[in-house]
């Protein structure tokens, strides 16, 4: 049987279309950039159109830390 990572929050970081950028402070969204909007944001940060990624990051842990 397949393990679900369940995510609770919804951040830019463990959304489907989020790649590392300044890691762990800001991602690089790709549904940004198809939108001809500015793809750098937040990784603590989520817009409406967000999506649970498929695989478990630990940018949303690791900017978490650095907030503090």
């Amino acid at each position: 049987m397949e393990k679900k990572t369940e995510i609770k929050e919804k951040f830019c970081g463990n959304c489907n279309s989020h790649s590392p950028y300044n890691y762990p402070n800001q991602v690089f969204c790709t549904k940004r950039l198809l939108q001809n909007k500015n793809p750098i944001v937040e990784t603590l940060w989520c817009c409406e159109e967000w999506t649970p990624s498929t695989q478990e990051c630990y940018c949303v842990q690791e900017a978490k830390k650095n907030q503090k």
